[in-house]
């Protein structure tokens, strides 16, 4: 809990907990990975795959428009999911409603996870560890292309479809025929496998009175793409001690990672897309050992794989931790602690210009890029903690605590064009930040918190429980006279069948608990530290005067009577448990309004300026969790078995009246009565089939004419033609239905375990190459094609092939590129066997296990478009501003790991 612990069994508010056993054996490069489907509602999806790439972490759904991060803490102090050394976990507390998180004020809007680190123990002989697996990354979800005649074919009829020549002809396609199809693009720039490998050593005990925990780990997983090298390395260094000395107990812990990234120097969605959309009848390198570029392609991605140069990241990250706690007196005790979270980040792209005669291509200027942040994030803590029973039947606990908060964050950025495209010296490089050499461009953000929290528990009879939580939180992110804000929570629980009259109930059916909480939480992860003030930035290339680029300045309004975020959260379960303690199961329902969401209120153009944020919105969140858990034996063997379903669905509430709509590709659209960032377009009605469907349907005004194969649209208003006012809120891209499942079996020293992950509903809507034959006058048509519509074909999937100005009809948004991305994911499978004591102690070995693992190894989805259900065009800062490639299949495919694992305890 914050800033604590609590007995299960007195717990008020709704906490799921993660145990290191959940995280084992899983050949992640990561715990974010090892957490999917772990806990319900405690989301996780990726936006990028590569290797070192984050993903994002959502705690019970979205209700606000801004950053919807929970708040991550390890060991008290704030940290890196992405950074720890899985191993060195002992259990995640995931914080979800108002009663469990206000304690946490300010940052507890999205949800709070607690990582409590392993602890050294006072053994007198050193325990040392060793855990580690190696095995092989295999791509999953590419799409299916199609040889060089059956795209030569397919192309032909999209041409002619389109009131255009065909292009190939029949002597070509059986000449091609007879030559074969040439390797696939994507085929030849990713390996079919690649090396993934992690290596944990560990010590604990205890000198005297000092018990410590010294680990390392080491984690290196290789890129798919080939090329010289590429790939994701992370080095973990950790030590926690702890010492108790009378009255007074110490302890501290020393946290170092070091993540070192090598990838190609150019941008994996281009890369990904002109790989994808290359068909089988060009070679990616001709007869001369040239790199070959194709007649919709200006540049080669193997060639930017083998020769473009260099992108590197090397990343380091120091966590400490220091307390001190005191017992003033049997019931009375004092603690100070003191943390820092520092983070180096430094990236340094080399971008070579590539040759490709006797081909002309764009890929004609070097450059050189240099990255450098560092940020500091400490943390002071002074706490005092009071806890006595008065007689048998009452108990009181309380906690009081004052911190204070700072962060600093100073980013330096170099980029240089025309470098030596050897070395990539930059003395000869033209600046595009200054206009001047060796010159960086500079920025420095911070943002302070000071804070009074506290807690004070009652419990009588063991029976009713309450517990109230406040934190008063002043932020540097306001102006003076809006920086405080208090936020409370009231909860209570209630061990029902602990009463008398449930006396012949609970010997038959067991123990249960009701619990019900209500409390404000508050969101400061705005989108500026300073949006109270009118900021002004300057730009280099503002405006031309006499044909010269001139400098100068654009100004966005700040609004000094902005505050917090603030989310009214209610929460009502239960606790269950059965067949004495071998069946439990846990439930709850939640609502939680978010009021005075930042916004930028739509302004005149005339206003010359980026309007200022307003706290004007409100969004309602609402959903479900349970999760159940059943252990039993049968003969020599034992089962667990555990199941986890969650929900969550947002819906604007105010909005002003306002509707916001981001166009493009594809259009989302924020009005209030439905949740953020739904998807907005016609709603598809099958194809016209005929020239007399055609006549007595509805006129499209965004094209000349419609022939039959095309789609056809609703005419939601009714005005006989089709355009912008019959677009329809087709759906939103968050997860729906979320669930786990796991089963585990044991028997004279075998193990073996399955877990499943899945989602129940979602809608995604896919564009681009991914999915649309010859898209942008592209070459990209695939497998899923072949059933397009035709006059003899006239119920396909696909409508007919078309390309050019003549796919605009079809390439409207619609409910035509929704897809169902609902799936069901094996996960994780292990099985192990350990070896026999008997065995191993003869050699001073206390535990040997061996183990055969995989991940990812099956989905079973509807979304049969070689595209992974999983991946979402979001991160958690919800920008719609950058359309994610992930929408678009211009991404790097998420692996099927086998790997084969030690584990070793002396």
């Amino acid at each position: 809990m914050g800033y604590g612990t609590q007995k299960r069994t007195s717990l008020t508010g709704a906490v799921s907990v993660v145990s290191a056993k959940e995280l084992d054996g899983k050949p992640v490069t990561s715990a974010v990975q090892a957490l999917q489907g772990a806990a319900p509602n405690l989301i996780i999806q990726q936006n990028v795959t590569e290797p070192g790439a984050a993903a994002s972490i959502n705690v019970r759904g979205v209700s606000t428009v801004n950053n919807t991060s929970p708040l991550i803490l390890v060991d008290g102090v704030p940290g890196s999911l992405e950074l720890i050394n899985p191993k060195d976990i002992e259990s995640i507390s995931v914080l979800k409603d108002a009663a469990s998180s206000a304690i946490y004020g300010s940052r507890a809007a999205n949800g709070v996870i607690l990582v409590t680190t392993r602890t050294g123990k006072l053994n007198k002989v050193p325990r040392v560890t060793y855990s580690g697996f190696a095995g092989w990354q295999q791509p999953t979800f590419l799409v299916s292309p199609l040889s060089g005649v059956d795209y030569m074919q397919l192309k032909n009829e999209a041409l002619v479809n389109s009131g255009q020549r065909a292009q190939f002809s029949p002597e070509q396609i059986r000449r091609q025929g007879e030559k074969g199809s040439e390797k696939w693009w994507m085929d030849e720039v990713m390996k079919p496998a690649a090396l993934q490998h992690n290596h944990n050593l560990g010590v604990t005990g205890g000198m005297g009175k000092v018990a410590y925990l010294v680990s390392g780990g080491y984690m290196d997983q290789n890129s798919l793409y080939r090329g010289p090298g590429y790939g994701y390395q992370r080095y973990n260094f950790r030590t926690n001690l702890s010492a108790q000395l009378g009255k007074l107990k110490l302890a501290g812990n020393f946290a170092y990672a070091k993540q070192d990234i090598r990838e190609h120097a150019y941008f994996s969605d281009w890369l990904v897309s002109t790989a994808l959309r290359i068909p089988r009848i060009y070679p990616i390198k001709d007869s001369a050992g040239n790199y070959f570029l194709a007649p919709t392609a200006s540049n080669n991605p193997l060639a930017q794989l083998e020769k473009g140069g260099l992108r590197k990241y090397s990343n380091g990250s120091y966590n400490y931790m220091a307390s001190a706690a005191y017992a003033l007196t049997s019931h009375l005790s004092a603690k100070l602690v003191y943390g820092a979270d520092i983070r180096d980040n430094n990236m340094d792209e080399f971008r070579k210009s590539i040759d490709y005669t006797p081909y002309s291509g764009s890929d004609n200027q070097s450059a050189r890029t240099v990255n450098h942040a560092r940020s500091v994030q400490d943390n002071f803590q002074a706490l005092l903690n009071y806890e006595q029973s008065f007689g048998k039947l009452h108990n009181v606990k309380a906690l009081l605590g004052y911190a204070t908060e700072g962060w600093k964050n100073e980013y330096r950025q170099k980029r240089q064009i025309n470098v030596d495209n050897e070395t990539g010296d930059s003395t000869a490089g033209t600046s595009t930040l200054t206009g001047f050499n060796d010159t960086y461009d500079t920025r420095v953000d911070r943002w302070a918190l000071n804070s009074v929290f506290g807690r004070l528990n009652y419990s009588y009879s063991d029976k009713y429980f309450f517990e109230f939580n406040f934190r008063y939180d002043e932020s540097s992110r306001f102006a003076k006279g809006h920086r405080g804000a208090f936020f409370p929570s009231f909860s209570a629980a209630w061990r029902i069948t602990d009463e008398p009259f449930m006396a012949g109930i609970r010997e038959r059916v067991g123990d249960l608990k009701l619990r019900g909480s209500w409390g404000q939480l508050g969101n400061q992860q705005i989108l500026s530290n300073y949006g109270y003030l009118n900021i002004y930035t300057t730009v280099n290339n503002m405006y031309g005067f006499n044909n010269l680029p001139q400098p100068g300045a654009s100004f966005a309004v700040g609004n000094p009577i902005i505050t917090w975020e603030s989310a009214s959260s209610a929460n009502i379960g239960f606790d269950l448990s059965m067949l004495n303690n071998r069946l439990t199961i846990s439930y709850d329902y939640f609502r939680k309004v978010t009021n005075d969401i930042l916004l930028q209120l739509t302004a005149p153009g005339l206003y010359g300026a980026t309007p200022a944020y307003q706290n004007a919105g409100r969004v309602k969140n609402q959903g479900f969790e349970v999760a159940v858990n059943y252990r039993v034996k049968t003969g020599a063997f034992q089962h667990t078995i555990g199941a986890n379903l969650a929900d969550n669905l947002n819906e604007i509430v105010d909005f002003k009246g306002r509707t916001y709509l981001q166009e493009g590709d594809v259009t989302y659209i924020n009005k209030e009565g439905f949740p953020i960032s739904s998807y907005y377009g016609l709603q598809a009605d099958g194809f016209y089939q005929n020239l007399d469907d055609i006549k007595n349907s509805p006129k499209s005004t965004f094209v000349n004419q419609v022939k039959p194969g095309d789609i056809k649209y609703v005419d939601r208003n009714q005005d006989g033609v089709i355009d912008n006012n019959d677009r329809f809120v087709m759906g939103n891209p968050f997860p729906r239905y979320t669930f786990g499942f796991n089963y585990a079996v044991n028997w004279n020293g075998f193990d073996a375990s399955i877990f499943i992950q899945g989602v129940g509903k979602r809608n995604v809507y896919l564009r681009g190459e991914g999915v649309e034959a010859f898209h942008n006058n592209w070459d990209n048509v695939y497998a899923q094609h072949i059933d397009r519509w035709t006059p003899n074909n006239p119920d396909a999937d696909y409508p007919r092939l078309t390309i050019g100005t003549e796919s605009v009809n079809n390439g409207a948004n619609s409910t035509f590129w929704l897809f169902n991305a609902a799936y069901a994911r094996l996960k994780n499978v292990q099985l192990g066997y350990t070896l026999p004591a008997s065995l191993t102690g003869k050699v001073n070995i206390e535990k040997c296990r061996i183990y055969l693992t995989g991940q990812n190894l099956l989905t079973v989805t509807g979304m049969n478009v070689g595209l992974d259900p999983e991946v979402t065009e979001f991160n958690n800062s919800l920008n719609l501003n950058q359309l994610s490639s992930a929408s678009s299949g211009r991404i790097y495919p998420v692996q099927k790991v086998w790997a084969v694992g030690l584990d070793i305890n002396f």
